[in-house]
């Protein structure tokens, strides 16, 4: 089934009157007729308000733009001449003049809304493989954010009733969920399937484990158990690991912000066996490193990863610990024992 591949000029108004009410309750004093103006604009229609909440969710996002002059003034320049001025307009109320960074995040967030809607609705008329070579954020369809872990790979399909991504083994997935009550996010994990409306989570897999980490909302999961399908509710700071051959899960109290720190690209460990760190290391960068000493695996390791400089941190490894990294013709980069300084066997 297609996707209506633009959107309509009613559509497009609605929106373009949101950013312009959600400008005028922004500024610093929105006098009392403005505000009744506003709710009788909400009450007309219902997509009105609608369409007002998803551009007022976006409002903090984009607020950050204030310290970007470039990046603002390029927003308010798109939007004055792009196609979307030719839309016919109803008539309306006027509007206060309001702060100069307002108005340009209004236009930045209508600007997102608009074209990225028409993007994917011209490209994504099937089921479509979204890939990753790092943690770079990108934009699906519907407004939803993502960011996936380095080799990392899902199936995208947006042309039902239901919005389903499909994770591929070993790889990882941190979504920001664009609220819609009329279609569930569903992401399908191995067995594991998690369901939200609007709300912001990741998902991993690894080997038989599917583990589903909660940052914000709360979502729905299901799995096979032993005796019949087993299901979970989990709200923000928890986390559900599912393990499909013992078909059991374990729930626990988590600091999401650690646990989902890889999305800034970086990791940070207290006393972990050198195996577990280079498993993530692999996990979340194109590098391809191995252990070719089970001495060195055992090892614990205490600091941080920063994934856009895993040379310098091989550098920094060799400098602290008894291991030597040596990159093969292949590219492969094989850690090896050596043994310890005199002055470290000493102690």
């Amino acid at each position: 089934m297609n996707i209506e591949t633009v959107m309509d000029e009613e559509k497009l108004e609605r929106y373009r009157q949101a950013s312009e009410w959600l400008v005028c309750l922004k500024s610093t004093n929105p006098s009392e007729s403005e505000v009744e103006r506003w709710l009788t604009w909400c009450e007309e229609d219902p997509q009105n308000l609608a369409a007002f909440e998803a551009l007022d969710r976006d409002w903090n996002d984009f607020e950050g733009l204030r310290t970007a002059p470039a990046l603002i003034t390029s927003a308010a320049s798109q939007l004055s001449g792009s196609r979307m001025r030719d839309a016919p307009r109803k008539s309306r109320p006027p509007f206060p003049r309001c702060a100069f960074w307002q108005a340009s995040i209004a236009a930045a967030i209508l600007i997102v809304t608009v074209t990225g809607y028409e993007f994917w609705n011209r490209t994504l008329q099937a089921p479509a493989l979204v890939t990753s070579a790092n943690w770079k954020p990108a934009v699906l369809p519907d407004g939803s954010s993502f960011v996936l872990s380095a080799k990392a790979a899902a199936e995208v399909d947006f042309t039902g009733p239901s919005r389903d991504l499909k994770l591929r083994p070993e790889g990882e997935i941190y979504i920001k969920v664009h609220h819609d009550k009329t279609r569930p996010f569903i992401v399908q994990a191995g067995n594991v399937t998690v369901t939200a409306v609007g709300t912001a989570f990741d998902v991993r897999r690894d080997g038989d484990h599917a583990t589903v980490t909660v940052e914000e909302g709360t979502i729905r999961v299901l799995a096979p158990g032993a005796d019949g399908p087993l299901e979970w509710q989990a709200s923000a700071g928890y986390q559900i690991d599912y393990s499909e051959r013992e078909k059991t899960a374990v729930v626990a109290s988590v600091d999401a912000q650690q646990v989902l720190q890889w999305r800034r690209g970086e990791l940070s460990y207290d006393r972990k066996p050198l195996a577990t760190v280079i498993a993530d290391v692999n996990r979340y960068s194109t590098t391809r490193i191995v252990i070719s000493d089970p001495d060195l695996e055992r090892m614990e390791f205490s600091g941080t990863v920063f994934m856009a400089s895993i040379s310098d941190w091989l550098t920094a490894l060799e400098a602290v610990y008894p291991v030597k990294a040596h990159e093969s013709a292949a590219g492969v980069i094989q850690l090896l024992s050596v043994p310890m300084p005199k002055r470290d066997r000493a102690r």
